[in-house]
């Protein structure tokens, strides 16, 4: 009978400031522990367990000097594992193991200019780096497997696309409007969302000047703006200042609160310019949200024909976008559907899956 193939997994990303490589790691670690011919070990930075543990500059520098360096490679030896996966571009320094990584995105070469100088080198030494000592390459879509080849110069056939997943907590539930106005502040009113980070690439600033059009039209819209806990930008906050009451920002929800927003809103919007893949999306058409998104990037494929595609650097675009889904009751219905049927092609059982094919092709590449 043939053993369990061991796998070690690295958990640090989990920690991660970026939400969606922490996400990533914590699903896909979990639907691989349920995935049949597979045993993971999870390999764990010193002081990663919590945020309260470490002051968080602290722990990155451990991961930086010794863990990536020494530490987990070492582990993973000690535990008799056949092949490491890293979930982020951050690698052991040297291994004799076979290695898969995956990589979310080359941002750092395709728009440098939303890194400093430093952070934009820095990411394509870490990115690059990694793709050439790894055996698998994992990427999210089409788009960024096309961008790693063509702008990292890796080979086509180190590089397996293996679309992420919706988590099943992502399901649709019986709006609540108490509930909402109680936790939010939200009206009994329909509501726009937008979740994300204020990065510039998230387009937050477009999607505001958009709104103000939508709001000519639809005056009792608001729009709920999830996942931003500050205002950095001059033009963001003249924006805001603009939209006034209309625009409620509850910031950071957890996932039970962000299903209860997907399941009422009239529509997400995701004016991204530029994504690996974009989970929002998914997550919201599995909650049963209309959504209109950008088509930019990698957005098209994970969208699909579920979705409307608007120019994401063009307020008017978006607005009719968004008029489209909240003033026709048709159109909203048609894509609630076409939306929750879309998504149930993407689930974290499937990721493992392929992502398991991927470490059995690494394995026979040594």
């Amino acid at each position: 009978m043939n053993r369990l193939m061991r796998v070690g997994f690295d958990m640090a990303p989990a920690a991660s400031q970026s939400a969606g490589i922490s996400r990533y790691t914590r699903d896909l670690s979990a639907a691989l522990g349920r995935t049949p011919g597979v045993h993971i070990e999870r390999l764990v930075a010193p002081n990663a367990a919590g945020p309260g543990q470490t002051h968080r500059a602290v722990r990155g520098a451990g991961r930086m000097l010794t863990y990536y360096p020494a530490l987990l490679d070492r582990t993973a030896v000690h535990r008799h594992v056949d092949v490491i996966h890293c979930p982020g571009p951050m690698v052991p320094l040297r291994t004799a193991l076979p290695l898969v990584v995956t990589v979310h995105d080359v941002l750092a070469w395709r728009a440098p200019e939303l890194f400093s100088r430093a952070g934009a080198a820095q990411q394509r030494l870490l990115v690059s780096r990694a793709a050439k000592r790894a055996q698998r390459i994992l990427v999210a879509s089409e788009y960024t497997r096309r961008e790693l080849v063509d702008l990292v110069g890796i080979s086509p056939e180190r590089v397996t696309v293996v679309p992420l997943g919706v988590d099943r907590r992502f399901q649709h539930i019986e709006p609540d409007p108490v509930q909402l106005a109680h936790r939010f502040g939200i009206p009994p009113t329909p509501f726009v969302l937008w979740v994300g980070t204020p990065e510039p690439r998230k387009n937050l600033t477009t999607l505001l000047r958009a709104f103000g059009l939508v709001r000519r039209r639809a005056p009792e819209c608001v729009l709920v703006v999830v996942g931003m806990d500050r205002v950095t930008d001059d033009d963001l906050e003249r924006e805001l200042e603009r939209l006034g009451s209309s625009v409620i920002r509850p910031g950071f929800v957890t996932d039970d609160e962000l299903v209860a927003l997907y399941s009422s809103t009239a529509c997400l919007v995701f004016p991204s310019l530029y994504e690996g893949f974009g989970l929002p999306p998914l997550e919201a058409m599995a909650c049963g949200a209309p959504v209109v998104a950008s088509n930019r990037s990698s957005i098209p494929e994970v969208v699909g024909g579920a979705g409307i595609l608007v120019d994401a650097t063009d307020a008017d675009d978006i607005a009719d976008g968004i008029e489209r889904v909240v003033l026709s009751e048709e159109t909203s219905a048609d894509l609630r559907r076409r939306g929750r049927e879309h998504s149930r092609q993407f689930t974290w059982d499937r990721c493992a899956q392929l992502t398991v094919a991927a470490y059995h092709e690494a394995l026979a590449d040594e």
